[in-house]
């Protein structure tokens, strides 16, 4: 039988709130009202954020000195304002490359979702302060933060973000050179990405599979991996720019064991991409390894003709270090650009040079073809691991990619290696300006400056750290010797130091600290 009607049953009634508690109330909604703008200013001016967060978090504490006691419900909506805020504090400081408040802040936010039960707030934020601390070189802390998020991630099924720790894991593992862990990261992301379906990050894991186990010397694994990676390409993307770099990997390695096969149909398909896609540095990568290949394979004849398209492309980009690599292929073929004959020189014998990678790291640095200039590098090392050139230009190319850390990491052993390497100093102290650690940059440019005290771009680097760090006088110092230095040779930078004296002279209050003469 239905019950068409309901008897109205008594609730208990709210308690009214006092005056205070309605005023906190008021405020807390007047804060959250703000934190719209505060996330619009991290995309569009972040070293305003960092302000604004604060006064907004010291609002929140005050309401708390003014009435300790909140009603459940508003104890909650403060919470979780202050959890929001302190995350927008610490993206807004890491930008600015603050990382130790960032830090502080992520562990603050940690220790209120913890309380909250926000898992997935907890795993983010874990995984931004394992960032945090890796940018500070802090990687014990940094392993330990990506260990708690994948354990946390595993209890409540978070698949993305923990194949995002297991990366993050993975790289510190390779900054410690600790390569079995970093190993053994990246194929637990590798499985719960391939498990999980997401074929993108299993893309991105194969690869990184692939570079380590080249960067170990590991060709056959690292060819592996990369086949995997490819035919992962054709079945779930149309990716093709990706699939010339994994080639390219494919046709370089093979180049390095002698699988000449393999490697001649994989470059023969990257060219063709590499042409379809107007990827010129990857076109004339593949051109190279294709001569080489086939120098090998032992048909000179085509591998003359791919040598003489390298040497006609290199012509048309105007680049004459590729012209003089072409060349030199040519004449390694026993010919020159004109055809004429001359000695041949066998790839069995070259293989084993180390410069022979070193220079050919060198050309697809200049090419833009990083992936391939960083496993060139890693050859040349791999036969000479005393190679300081090689450490410096593989950093280079990490810092070109925007990998800082791994680009720090082969800085660091140059600079054991040979500590009275100016380039070595001033490369280092150019990646500590752009994660704006701009004390550590201000040392190695200092170091740099003494090493070579007539080299005026590390007068000019010093001086826009000085500026940053607000000790004008010196950075004006510093200009002026960037124009006394560049005279006669480098007026354009002479003239851009001019400027940014004119524009330290033109701040308020600071007074006439320095005139070019």
């Amino acid at each position: 039988m239905f019950n068409w009607s309901k008897e109205r049953t008594n609730k208990p009634a709210q308690p009214a709130l006092d005056e205070t508690a309605l005023r906190q109330r008021e405020v807390l909604k007047a804060l959250e009202e703000q934190v719209p703008e505060v996330r619009m200013k991290l995309l569009t001016g972040p070293e305003e954020a960092a302000p604004m967060c604060k006064n907004l978090l010291a609002k929140i504490y005050q309401l708390d000195a003014d009435n300790p006691k909140w009603n459940e419900k508003e104890q909650h909506r403060r919470d979780v304002l202050e959890m929001s805020l302190l995350n927008f504090l610490a993206q807004a400081l890491t930008d600015r490359g603050n990382w130790d408040e960032a830090a502080s802040s992520y562990e603050r936010g940690l220790a209120i979702g913890a309380r909250l039960q926000v898992p997935d707030f907890q795993a983010v934020n874990l995984l931004n302060l394992g960032k945090c601390y890796r940018h500070a070189g802090n990687l014990e802390r940094a392993a330990f933060c990506f260990e708690q998020a994948i354990a946390l991630c595993q209890t409540h099924n978070l698949t993305s973000q923990q194949a995002e720790a297991f990366y993050q894991r993975a790289v510190i593992g390779e900054l410690q050179h600790r390569p079995a862990e970093a190993l053994n990261a990246y194929q637990q992301g590798l499985a719960l990405s391939e498990g999980e379906r997401l074929y993108s990050l299993a893309v991105r894991f194969l690869s990184q599979l692939g570079q380590l186990q080249q960067s170990l010397g590991e060709y056959t694994s690292a060819l592996q991996y990369y086949e995997r990676c490819l035919q992962l390409l054709h079945e779930t993307d149309d990716d093709k720019e990706s699939e010339t770099i994994i080639l390219g990997q494919i046709s370089h390695v093979c180049v390095q064991i002698d699988d000449f096969k393999r490697g001649i149909a994989a470059a023969r398909q990257g060219l063709e991409l590499s042409r379809q896609t107007g990827q010129k540095a990857e076109e004339a990568a593949f051109l190279n390894d294709l001569t080489r290949l086939l120098m090998g394979y032992g048909d000179v004849k085509e591998a003359k003709v791919f040598g003489q398209q390298a040497h006609q492309l290199a012509k048309q980009r105007g680049d004459a270090e590729a012209l003089r690599e072409a060349e030199q292929l040519l004449r390694q073929l026993g010919t020159d650009v004109d055809g004429n004959t001359g000695t041949f020189q066998t790839m069995s014998e070259l293989i084993q040079i180390p410069e022979v990678h070193y220079q050919r790291g060198n050309q697809y640095y200049r090419d833009g073809a990083l992936d391939r200039a960083i496993a060139a590098y890693s050859r040349a090392i791999n036969l000479d691991p005393k190679m300081t050139s090689a450490y410096v230009n593989r950093g280079s190319a990490y810092a070109a990619k925007g990998n800082y850390d791994r680009a720090l990491a082969d800085y660091n052993q140059a600079v054991q290696l040979d500590p009275a390497d100016m380039a070595t100093r001033f490369n280092r102290g150019n990646v500590y300006r752009k994660r704006r650690e701009y004390s550590l940059a201000l040392n190695d440019y200092s170091e740099a400056i003494r090493l070579d005290p007539t080299d005026p771009d590390a007068y000019f680097n010093r001086g826009e750290v000085l500026r940053r760090m607000k000790r004008l006088p010196e950075a004006a110092a510093d200009f002026q010797r960037v124009i006394k230095l560049s005279a006669g040779k480098d007026e354009a930078g002479a003239e851009q130091a001019r400027r940014l004296l004119q524009e330290l002279d033109a701040r308020p209050g600071s007074g006439p600290i320095g005139k070019s003469k």
